[in-house]
């Protein structure tokens, strides 16, 4: 738990493709206010900037507080940064969202000290303090969603790396022999086998080879509706085809955590993102490979778990980055 002080309040901001969301924080922790606002990935950054105004400024009134309140602001964005400079280069879920100067603009609106980081970091930050890992002297998180990113934390802080990669455990390369392509137009990542567009992409091909169509899952394919929760609810009813497909995205991200393992030992390894609905069987899976396949001084299954915080973890990550930005200086 952080320290008491109820007299200071730190804002945290969540960039992303679908919604922009602001949560206030007080010192201690306690999460005191939210606010979520859609966002229109194609409206360009200019619109981006001007929202992350209004969603910050709704927050603190919703709150009850005045900007003067407000001792730092953290904005956690996705895409590749510039986290010296604090600029986003590039963001492919955001139309044209290239060399966005997103800390020099909140300095200047709000003139308060901005801390910039990566949204998977900001996700872990909060996992760390107020999550799964609260009480780990060490963690590393992965967003298990569209794609797989991820973060280290040791001693409550970020790993960062030189360019703000660390961490980058989805674009880690686990297959050598006919390895899959990746979005990022590399060969052989884990996301490609383990992201969630991977699972769908690896179905519809698991599909076209069942002739017999003995999967169910075949329905909701021909429809275009087919989903990796119709994949995962598949497999628990023993649908082979969906089974299988579960089987070797476990073995794929287990093979990631291991990688993790051996070159960071953590005390915790925590699962974040929207393929943890996918529930317990999905965690025993990847947990018993983990075991099969890792040195056994750190490969203890409980110590691979799944997030608590849910979609609040990215605001309360980047308001504790601005209050340790601010005691920092």
């Amino acid at each position: 738990m952080l320290p008491m002080d109820t007299s200071q309040y730190y804002l945290g901001l969540d960039v992303g493709g679908t919604s922009m969301k602001a949560g206030i924080i007080s010192a201690d922790g306690t999460l005191i206010q939210t606010l979520l606002q859609p966002t229109n990935k194609n409206a360009g950054p200019q619109a981006g900037l001007a929202l992350m105004e209004k969603v910050i400024n709704l927050c603190i009134q919703k709150a009850g507080l005045n900007l003067g309140s407000i001792k730092a602001i953290g904005a956690a964005v996705p895409g590749i940064i510039d986290l010296k400079n604090g600029v986003i280069l590039d963001a492919v879920n955001l139309t044209d969202w290239k060399n966005v100067p997103v800390r020099t603009h909140l300095e200047t609106i709000f003139s308060k000290p901005i801390a910039f980081l990566n949204d998977a970091n900001a996700a872990a930050l909060g996992e760390a303090w107020l999550g799964a890992g609260k009480g780990a002297e060490s963690m590393a998180f992965l967003t298990l969603g569209t794609g797989i990113g991820g973060g280290l934390i040791h001693q409550g802080k970020i790993i960062e790396g030189r360019h703000g990669l660390a961490g980058e455990i989805g674009h880690t390369r686990i297959e050598m022999s006919r390895p899959r392509p990746c979005s990022c137009g590399q060969f052989g990542c884990l996301e490609a086998y383990a992201g969630a567009t991977s699972v769908l992409k690896r179905a519809y091909e698991a599909l076209a080879e069942d002739f017999n169509k003995i999967s169910d899952l075949h329905e909701p394919a021909e429809k275009k509706t087919l989903s990796c929760k119709d994949v995962f609810d598949a497999a628990r009813n023993g649908d082979p085809i969906a089974d299988r497909l579960v089987e070797e995205t476990s073995s794929a991200l287990a093979l990631g955590i291991i990688n993790i393992l051996h070159f960071f030992d953590p005390e915790k390894v925590v699962l974040g993102g929207g393929m943890i609905a996918a529930g317990d069987d999905f965690l025993k899976r990847i947990r018993w490979f983990v075991k099969d396949q890792a040195f056994k001084e750190c490969a203890q299954g409980e110590d691979i778990c799944f997030a608590t915080l849910g979609n609040d973890a990215g605001i309360l990550g980047a308001a504790i980055a601005a209050r340790q930005m601010l005691l920092k200086n």
